[in-house]
């Protein structure tokens, strides 16, 4: 099963250009079978997108995108808005947990360099040492620095996911999380990354996937 973990939309993410709706259709036809739209700090976006993809029987996953002080994560499993602005990390790990949900540390490398530059970054060792999976693919991020995620996730024994943190309709689907049972719901994707059935890989890597015709706009 491909899912494009990482998704912003138009409801909840002022930075996005990609319309629910355009993204349901665009998705299907790509051959995907299911996204996450994760909304910076609000859920309200990602239930939008859930319940539309209901009415056209295409699944969307909800979670959030939470600014901490220790970079951006990806929740899934908790329904509700982020708090504040930067919420303090051990804070929200511990509310995710209390919900049932899991904390997944999105692009960390992010403004770094290699994996020693990645580890000695205040209070990384930690996150890493008690989150539940390692964003190692971002489509909006080098491959250089995606490989140090990876690495990352290889030392610490994380579960390593793919998603595009597309903006634009075009960058949907170009990182992708592949997982060996199927999702039906948010309890399996959380169930699923948990056990580590699931891997990272790029669109050119996932078997039958096809972008929609050249200048279809939805």
């Amino acid at each position: 099963m491909l899912v494009d973990m990482h998704v912003h939309t138009t409801v909840s993410s002022p930075c996005s250009f990609i319309d629910p709706e355009s993204m349901i259709m665009w998705a299907d036809r790509m051959g995907l079978d299911a996204v996450c739209v994760t909304e910076h700090d609000e859920i309200g976006g990602a239930q939008f997108a859930y319940e539309l993809g209901r009415s056209r029987g295409f699944r969307v996953f909800r979670g959030v995108e939470v600014y901490t002080e220790r970079g951006d994560v990806l929740v899934f499993g908790m329904l509700r808005d982020a708090r504040s602005w930067q919420v303090p990390y051990e804070e929200l790990l511990e509310e995710v947990h209390a919900a049932g949900g899991i904390v997944i540390p999105a692009h960390p490398w992010r403004g770094l360099g290699g994996l020693e530059d990645l580890l000695a970054k205040e209070g990384m060792r930690e996150m890493l040492s008690t989150c539940d999976a390692l964003e190692v693919i971002n489509g909006g991020t080098s491959r250089d620095h995606n490989a140090v995620a990876a690495e990352a996730a290889r030392l610490f024994g994380l579960p390593g996911v793919g998603g595009s943190d597309a903006h634009h309709l075009a960058q949907l689907g170009r990182a992708l999380t592949e997982f060996e049972r199927e999702l039906e719901s948010e309890e399996d994707l959380v169930r699923e990354v948990r056990a580590g059935r699931c891997r990272a890989l790029w669109l050119e890597e996932a078997p039958g996937l096809k972008w929609p015709a050249a200048g279809w706009r939805g």
